[in-house]
């Protein structure tokens, strides 16, 4: 593949002939200014152009351009102030550049807030920033799992190599109001509508940097945007060449009690080069591979625990129902149930079981669970994640430049939803184009990923039951009721055989029951999952800098149009009526004002967005910001911003069976198909309530009384509104202070309710004559003596959901090298009352109280740095399907220690993550999380 690079240098000879009768020829060296050791790897570059060149290793650079001078060398790496030296000669050799090692804090130049170049302490929003540094000095196994140490982010850890971003709460396994950005693309799967992690993102040594904003960002990036965005920026091969390795080696599970100790590798590449001057490329390579945490928790989330875990029991423990956390195939059934579904089917225990159907209870006598399996027991829990990426870079112009980028990812991690979804081959590929120039872009990509053997292991493991397990415990049942045998004493049997009768994870008749069902789509009764859903994007932006007088006023445009090219087979989104898949289409423009007044101290900026899909209303998106200076580095600024979040492909189309009920997307298409309102529906919440009444010796007519009909409405955009005050100042350049609060509002708040429908002639069928709002009709759903359904279903709450919040981060720098910080925030759901008086999960799932306490010297001598990281978190309450309860407080500490051999380009670093060992769990239904001891090599041509 270089090869076949180098051989196109000879290709472009417009760009040869323009090297040829250049005007201008500028060569120098770039040293060190305390040593004068040459700095190799420096980008020169002339200012708003896209000319420039990178130092050899000996610090040496030369420069041709065909420009007319004067003109501005820009002359900047990671680590060091960046020059701007002016250039008045046709010809300039032998320059000397000197570079001064950067120590002003809060001093860097960021992008996400206005989507222009400017000086942090400055931007209108807050603003969190992690440079090629500070990923290299991260004593995380990645920089993705360092964005924990930023001030009010929270993460949700699913796997070793799966964790979701949030901030200012409503987080969630899977988060789709949270955006994240690689090179401008959109990083979601189209078929979750949420980033995977980094499984299939970006490798650390590619990395230039990353940009976080929290809270609302939609009137620039679009909808979706609502809790924060992240922007993940790689490297050019024009500012970053040569080659860099990294070898990461180590060790986790350590006591784990699940798993032996076990070997973490990551391995990774990325050579880059250019060719004249005007052909840049890069091809890069990462693997990682380990034993991933496992999920263990035995916390009893059945019915019989209200879906509550705290307050249930932590095993079976004698008792007919039970369904732990993380213990798979339990479905509640009754024994009258299953023998109605045998009966209806013909089975060969059909005769017997209606001849004896009197003697097998329906309701909570009836009631049992099969005995499930653990996630250790059967889940492979091998986390792999493989990432390759190349890129083509061609400068047009001295203004325009050309690029191609391709990224593939595949890997192996387990997803916390509805169930414990395990994502084994998974894989997402993406292809962009691009044009850009100093005032403008245009680009254009597609997304495409593929499920692989994905599968849901509590459907496996109740597949898996209800091939063994269930019959042999009915047929118990059955036996001894005949026997005359008491009903407890039936079950007790019962449970026996059935456990006789369920093969043993690692058994060869486990074994090919598993392969059989990991073969067979979910839409043919199995637990795989057929994905291959498409995301195409293209958009533009331009800045009118050129057309109109940035000192008077600074103006820039964009637009995007998206389309959703949903593909499942049936196994996760609804088909159409005639078997085809949906498709969904977006678009959105946006326009922002900006203007310096009073001095250029106070910057004034507005914002607005409009944005369209196809099966919702449009929205606007306004922001108005301003941000004024006070003696020349305090910053005082406050915003209000408006944003929206589109209902996810999911949330629109899924139509999935997850063993304890039934997902539906809320389009108007299945609502109808489901007869949802032809068949009334009532919340499962209420007939529960109803059927406890009559345990409790209530008339029938009182437990009727308590059913709640549930009534529908179209589905519609959340918004949300979000005013903020902030202040950022460098005291005496030494002292950095950040600080913000927020206030938002929700409205139209998108949460999900729980429904049961009576369907007694099957699954999306007409009730015919059955009347579920009849007396005899609701009587048969509180007592089960008719089939039932439950569903879940997303629909808007009422009225406005109500957060606030504060972060504070402060950061000293201290002779020597040495800095010293930290930053506390803190959030509160207002409304939590409002949403659960309504019936809904509030699912804030944010603790009120974080923060993270830092000491680092990145330059303790000049071989050695360190740095040292406490994080800490309260006790929260987490809410979702999966299961509700307290997710414990927990403090962990990162620690890194790093070691240059300058002489080899190398650097060495021993570090470790949650080094204490102490095991946390981040949300209900994911894994312990325990250390992990790292030691890694880094080798990089251009090392600084």
């Amino acid at each position: 593949m270089i090869a076949m690079l180098l051989g196109m240098a000879h290709i472009p000879a417009t760009a040869k002939a323009e090297l040829d009768n250049a005007d201008i020829q500028i060569s120098g060296t770039v040293v060190e200014a305390e040593s004068g050791e040459p700095l190799g790897g420096v980008n020169v570059r002339v200012k708003d152009k896209v000319i420039g060149t990178s130092t050899n290793a000996d610090g040496e650079f030369s420069l041709s351009a065909s420009v007319d001078p004067p003109l501005v060398l820009v002359v900047s790496i990671i680590g060091f102030q960046t020059q701007e030296i002016t250039i008045e000669k046709n010809s300039v050799s032998d320059l000397r550049i000197e570079m001064q090692e950067a120590s002003v804090l809060g001093d860097e130049v960021v992008v996400s807030a206005s989507r222009v170049k400017e000086n942090r302490l400055e931007a209108p929003a807050a603003i969190e920033k992690i440079d090629a540094i500070g990923i290299q000095q991260s004593a995380s196994p990645s920089f993705y799992e360092s964005l924990a140490n930023l001030k009010g982010v929270d993460f949700s850890t699913q796997s070793i190599t799966f964790n979701s971003v949030n901030t200012r709460g409503f987080g969630a396994n899977g988060n789709n109001r949270f955006v994240q950005l690689i090179d401008g693309i959109d990083n979601q799967a189209p078929g979750l509508n949420f980033p995977v992690g980094n499984v299939v993102g970006i490798s650390d040594i590619d990395l230039e940097s990353a940009e976080l904003i929290p809270g609302v960002a939609s009137a620039l990036y679009g909808p979706n945007a609502i809790n924060g965005i992240l922007l993940l920026k790689s490297k050019s091969p024009f500012d970053y060449q040569g080659l860099t390795v990294n070898v990461t080696t180590g060790a986790n599970h350590v006591d784990s009690q699940v798993e032996d100790p076990s070997i973490y590798q990551d391995y990774s590449l990325r050579y880059a080069d250019v060719i004249n001057d005007k052909l840049g490329y890069k091809l890069t390579f990462s693997y990682l591979r380990a034993q991933d945490f496992v999920a263990q928790d035995t916390r009893d989330r059945s019915s019989a625990a209200q879906g509550i875990v705290e307050r249930g029991a932590t095993s079976r423990n004698g008792n007919r129902v039970y369904d732990g956390v993380n213990v798979y195939g339990q479905p509640l059934l009754t024994v009258g149930g299953v023998a109605d579904q045998v009966i209806a089917n013909g089975g060969p225990q059909a005769a017997q079981l209606s001849a004896i159907r009197s003697l097998l209870p329906d309701g909570e006598a009836g009631a049992f669970t099969p005995t499930g399996f653990t996630e250790s027991s059967f889940v492979d829990n091998t986390a792999k994640s493989l990432k390759l990426g190349g890129a083509l870079h061609y400068r047009l112009t001295n203004d325009l430049e050309l690029l191609g980028q391709f990224n593939y990812g595949k890997g192996s991690t387990v997803y916390t939803a509805n169930d414990r979804f395990v994502l084994d081959d998974f894989s997402i590929w993406t292809a962009k184009t691009e044009l850009t120039s100093k005032n403008f872009f245009v680009r254009a990509y597609m997304t495409r990923e593929d499920a692989g053997n994905t599968y849901a292991a509590n459907t496996m493991g109740s597949l898996i039951n209800s091939e063994t397990f269930i019959p042999a415990y009915v047929g118990a049942f059955a036996n001894a009721r005949t026997q005359g045998a008491t009903v407890e004493q039936a079950h007790a049997q019962a449970r026996v055989k059935g456990n006789q009768a369920q093969p043993k994870p690692g058994t060869p008749k486990f074994q090919n029951l598993f392969n059989q069902f990991r073969d067979t789509p979910i839409s043919q009764g199995g637990a795989k999952f057929l994905d291959e859903s498409g995301l195409i994007h293209a958009e533009t932006q331009y800045n009118f800098a050129d057309l109109i007088d940035p000192s008077k006023i600074e103006v820039i445009a964009g637009g995007n149009i998206r389309r959703y090219d949903l593909k499942s087979d049936g196994t996760l989104f609804a088909l159409k009526d005639n078997g085809e898949e949906f498709n969904i289409d977006e678009f959105g423009a946006y326009l922002q004002l900006s203007k310096d007044i009073l001095d250029e101290k106070l910057d004034l900026q507005g914002s607005i967005r409009y944005d369209k899909n196809e099966y919702f209303e449009g929205q606007l998106s306004p922001r108005i910001s301003m941000v004024y200076t006070i003696a020349g580095n305090h910053n005082i600024r406050g915003s209000f911003q408006r944003g929206f979040r589109i209902p996810t492909t999911q949330t629109q189309f899924i139509d999935l069976d997850v063993v304890d009920r039934r997902l539906i997307g809320s389009n108007p298409k299945l609502r109808e198909r489901y007869n949802f309102e032809s068949n009334t529906v009532y919340s499962t919440e209420s007939i529960l309530a109803a059927r406890n009444a009559l345990d409790q010796g209530q008339s029938a007519s009182a437990a009727r009384g308590l059913l709640e009909p549930v009534q529908f409405e179209d589905l519609k955009t959340e918004k949300v509104s979000t005013y903020e005050v902030g202040y950022k100042s460098l005291i005496a350049d030494r002292l950095l202070v950040d600080a913000y609060y927020y206030y938002s509002s929700y409205s139209d708040f998108i949460a999900e309710i729980d429904f049961t429908q009576a369907i007694p002639n099957g699954l999306r069928q007409d009730p015919g004559s059955f009347d579920p709002n009849s007396n005899s009709g609701q009587d048969a759903i509180i007592n089960q003596t008719v089939p039932t359904q439950r569903y879940g279903y997303d629909v808007n709450a009422d009225g406005t959901v109500e957060s606030q919040g504060f972060a504070v981060e402060m950061e000293y720098a201290l002779n020597g090298g040495y800095k010293i910080g930290g930053n506390v925030a803190y959030n509160d759901l207002i409304s939590q009352e409002d949403l659960t008086q309504q019936g809904f999960r509030a699912s804030y799932n944010t603790p009120e109280w974080r923060y993270n306490l830092k000491v680092e010297n990145r330059k303790l001598t000049d071989n050695v740095g360190f740095n040292v990281v406490y994080r800490w978190q309260d006790a929260f309450l987490w809410e979702s399907s999966y299961g509700s309860g307290i997710v414990d407080s927990y403090g962990t500490l990162d620690a890194q220690v790093s070691y240059t051999l300058s002489k080899y380009n190398t650097r060495i670093k021993l570090s470790g993550s949650n080094i204490l060992n102490q095991k946390y769990t981040t949300s209900i239904g994911n894994p312990r999380i325990g250390a992990i001891y790292l030691l890694s090599f880094t080798f990089d041509q251009f090392l600084n």
